[in-house]
């Protein structure tokens, strides 16, 4: 595990404020979306989403919490979700996980697009989540970077990306000439 946290760092520190590339041995290595797609698999097609903006429709906040939290439920002082009022445990895994997919600092509360993205998971909803998942990664890494930020949360991604992307991280393969195989004696 040591290794990883070294590795992490490693990737941290060259990560370019500027192109919002990695800057190795001279070479800058982007991150993209085919990037995103290829280590994670997750969909590149259908319903765009964003983690970062607002979904258009949708109920209210306040009709969100009377419909799907526990009685008695009101909005967060910010007029947020309270993921533990929410009733179906199956919606409150998908807004949590929502939250950690957008590096949001308040895990515990959720707002109407997070709700409203989540509503349509359940109803099997395939949504592009390579696309979303890419800006909120780099916005990470360059908070990380400047110091606004302790935390990254893809760094498993991040860590499978640098073992395939980076040829200077890829293992090195020895190659060894056997003699032929010797015949028996009998």
């Amino acid at each position: 595990m040591r290794q990883q946290i070294n590795l992490l760092q490693y990737l941290l520190d060259a990560w370019d404020l500027t192109s919002q590339a990695f800057q190795i041995r001279g070479k800058s290595i982007p991150l993209t979306v085919e990037d995103i797609y290829f280590l994670i698999g997750l969909s590149r097609r259908s319903a765009s989403i964003s983690l970062s903006g607002s979904a258009r429709g949708g109920e209210s906040v306040r009709d969100y919490v009377r419909r799907y939290c526990r009685e008695g439920s009101q909005p967060s002082k910010d007029g947020k979700i309270i993921i533990q009022d929410v009733t179906d445990r199956s919606l409150r895994t998908i807004l949590f996980t929502f939250g950690r997919m957008a590096g949001s600092a308040s895990l515990h509360v959720a707002n109407r697009s997070y709700m409203q993205y989540a509503l349509e998971c359940l109803e099997l909803k395939v949504f592009n989540w390579c696309d979303a998942i890419l800006p909120v990664m780099k916005e990470q890494l360059t908070k990380v970077k400047s110091g606004r930020l302790k935390n990254f949360g893809y760094g498993s991604i991040l860590v499978a990306f640098a073992l395939e992307k980076i040829p200077l991280m890829q293992p090195q393969y020895i190659a060894l000439s056997l003699p032929p195989p010797i015949e028996p004696r009998m």
